[in-house]
């Protein structure tokens, strides 16, 4: 946004580049002419101020006006900050090459310094080239009435008193939302005040509202209240005098560190400091996943934008939120509380219990539960294990989901003296209420040992623990 009085202040010079004669305006080649005598030593006449705005080697004629005007209107506000205490914070954007429409713009929002009364009294530009390209170099006196720099110098010094005495009142209504348990209310209020003071860094109301800010973003502390099934929470609480409050009203974002997944997020702490994100839907590594959570920091940085700070205290506070993030390791297991029904065959339509067994320890382990069946029908394969019967039966005995597979012994033959075998296991997954199938894959795994048996036990031992982890997570998206 470009402040209105600086708009017109460009219009008017513009016009008088356009030869207007609003102002007295000379031109010159920079290897022909003298400079001015203002350029260097202002002239000085009672009751007013001069400065000099000084833009060079700009390929635009207008951006060279806008530059020195700009130039010119910094130290009229360093001139009224000088007195009341604004200096600092002037010192500190002109140093940041800041944008003087923009701070201009900051004054206004604050209520601070008010430009008017000023005119533009001459202007010199140099124009030089080099080759085809052309430079401008512009010189700007403005001036500036005394009367007006005084009359704003009070208007401010009274607007700083007003404004201090608001935020000792103010402070005292933060303290009692404090003791209330409103803990977002009181930094934000603290916040408000913080800002309303940026112009006035050096009086105590400043400082002491730092440190309380600095004190109460300390105070905070994301805990884990469940990593369990598909609502994973987090409290927010401020340990304040030895005692834990519950920080309501803070958004809080949620992403998946490992895994994949959609979780709802953000979501805000409720009375008791609880953010509860529930989980659309989930992939898991390994049978497991990592979610962080932490506080949306905006909430707590925005209000704070516009106030004047160290680099260090701001480092601080950014340090703080950043160390407010905590990670949650959901399960698999944990998603799934469905039964599963396992049973698997070898490539001639035996059960092959050996593998089985060992897959069904592996997943009760991992906390799925597992039943395995001797009584099946006789004649189900898994080949023609997809029949209403099969599942009726299952169902019937309390299963919600059905895991199947078929495992083949492969004999490769000696190497070096050695046995070859390839053990190889085609799985399926099945949701029996819906007959859908989840999962379908195959594994294999290839080893030598001394004879046939034990390298047929290597494979087999290997394969269960490829497929078991794959299973739980197929298992905990239920």
């Amino acid at each position: 946004m470009i402040n209105r009085r600086f708009a017109v202040l460009t219009l008017a010079v513009i016009c008088i580049l356009n030869g207007s004669g609003c102002v007295r305006s000379d031109q010159a080649w920079k290897a022909g002419r003298k400079k001015p005598a203002w350029v260097s030593k202002p002239p000085e006449k009672p009751g007013y101020y001069y400065y000099v705005g000084i833009s060079q080697n700009q390929e635009d004629r207008g951006v060279a006006l806008q530059s020195a005007l700009e130039e010119a209107m910094k130290q009229v506000l360093t001139t009224i900050g000088i007195t009341v205490g604004t200096k600092m914070r002037l010192d500190k954007e002109i140093s940041g090459n800041e944008a003087i429409t923009k701070m201009v713009d900051k004054y206004r929002e604050t209520g601070q310094a008010k430009l008017q009364d000023h005119k533009i009294q001459e202007m010199h530009t140099e124009e030089y080239r080099d080759g085809d390209r052309r430079f401008f170099d512009v010189y700007l006196l403005l001036r500036y009435s005394e009367s007006e720099i005084k009359k704003e110098r009070q208007r401010i010094q009274d607007q700083q008193a007003q404004n201090r005495r608001e935020a000792d009142r103010k402070m005292k209504e933060s303290d009692i939302m404090l003791k209330e348990g409103k803990i977002l209310a009181s930094f934000e209020e603290d916040a408000r005040m913080f800002t309303m003071l940026a112009d006035q860094p050096g009086i105590s109301q400043y400082s002491l509202l730092l440190n309380r800010i600095k004190k109460l973003l300390n105070s905070l502390e994301t805990e884990v209240a469940s990593a369990q099934g598909k609502k994973p929470s987090v409290r927010l609480i401020a340990k304040m005098d030895g005692k834990r409050k519950a920080v309501s009203g803070v958004r809080m974002l949620a992403s998946f560190d490992t895994g994949e997944g959609e979780v709802d997020s953000p979501k805000s702490t409720d009375e008791d400091g609880l953010a509860v994100f529930p989980i659309a839907k989930i992939k898991f590594a390994g049978g497991i996943t990592r979610l962080k959570i932490r506080p949306m920091a905006e909430q707590f940085t925005v209000p704070l934008q516009n106030a004047y700070m160290d680099d260090s205290d701001l480092q601080f506070i950014e340090g703080i939120l950043k160390g407010l993030v905590v990670s949650l390791t959901l399960k698999a297991a944990d998603f799934g509380g469905s039964k599963f029904a396992l049973v698997v065959w070898d490539d001639k339509g035996k059960r092959e219990t050996s593998f089985e067994t060992a897959l069904s320890k592996q997943l009760t382990a991992a906390g799925i539960s597992v039943r395995a069946f001797s009584d099946i029908a006789a004649g189900v394969s898994f080949d023609n294990f997809e029949n209403e019967e099969f599942y009726g039966f299952l169902t019937t005995q309390g299963m919600d989901n059905l895991i199947v597979g078929r495992v083949k012994v492969i004999d490769n033959g000696d190497v070096y003296n050695l046995k070859s075998v390839t053990s190889q296991a085609d799985m399926k997954v099945v949701e029996l209420k819906t007959r859908k199938l989840l999962a379908a894959f195959e594994k294999s795994k290839t080893g030598v040992q001394i004879n046939f048996e034990r390298a047929r036990s290597k494979t087999s031992k290997e394969l269960v623990e490829e497929i078991a982890p794959e299973l739980v997570d197929i298992a905990g998206v239920q």
